[in-house]
C-alpha cells in the first residue's frame, strides 16, 4: 500500500456497525497495488484476483468503460468481474473490516467517519477510482485473462 494517509475512528464505526461497507466496497487505487511498478501490480493484482476476494469493477460503458480493481461483495467471491452497485464487502466482519487499515483500499482508508452515519467519502467516488486506473486499463485485463486461464487450467 502506498503511504496515504488515513482517518481511523472505530468507536464510530463499530456504533455504526460499517453501514458503508455493508452499502459497497471502497475502491482501491492502483498505488494500492504496487503503481507505478507494473510488475509489481500485476503481481499483487493476480494475487488479489485468484483470492476471489477482490474483483475488477468498471464505470462507463461501451468503449468508454475504465476498469479498476476493489474487494469482492459478499456471494460474489470468485468472479473475476462484477459490475454490481451495491453490496455488503467481502471483508466486513461483525467486529469490522478484517483488514489491517494499510492493508485496506484507499478509498476506504480516507473516508472519514462522522457520528451521523453520513461520513465524508471525499470525493472517492466509482467515478474518481476509476479514473486513477486509466492509465493501467491493458494491465488489468492482462491479470484477469492469467486469472481466469489458472482457473480454467488450474
Amino acid at each position: 500500500m502506498m503511504d496515504v494517509k488515513g482517518i481511523e475512528i472505530p468507536e464510530i464505526c463499530a456504533k455504526c456497525g460499517g453501514k458503508c461497507c455493508k452499502h459497497y466496497p471502497g475502491g482501491a487505487t492502483p498505488e494500492d497495488f504496487g503503481a507505478p511498478d507494473e510488475g509489481i501490480m500485476y503481481n499483487k493484482i493476480v494475487e488479489a484476483l485468484k483470492s476471489g476476494r477482490w474483483t475488477i469493477d468498471w464505470e462507463g460503458t461501451g468503449d468508454d468503460k475504465i476498469y479498476f480493481i476493489r474487494p469482492a461483495i459478499k456471494g460474489n467471491e470468485g468472479s473475476t468481474f462484477d459490475h454490481a452497485y451495491e453490496g455488503e464487502c467481502t471483508f466486513l466482519t461483525s467486529t469490522g473490516c478484517e483488514l489491517n487499515f494499510e492493508q485496506r483500499p484507499e478509498a476506504c482508508r480516507m473516508l472519514i467517519p462522522r457520528m451521523n452515519e453520513r461520513c465524508d467519502n471525499q470525493g472517492y467516488t466509482r467515478k474518481h477510482v476509476a479514473s486513477r486506473w486509466e492509465r493501467y486499463q491493458e494491465l488489468i485485463l492482462n491479470c484477469a485473462v492469467d486469472v481466469e486461464e489458472f482457473e480454467w487450467f488450474g
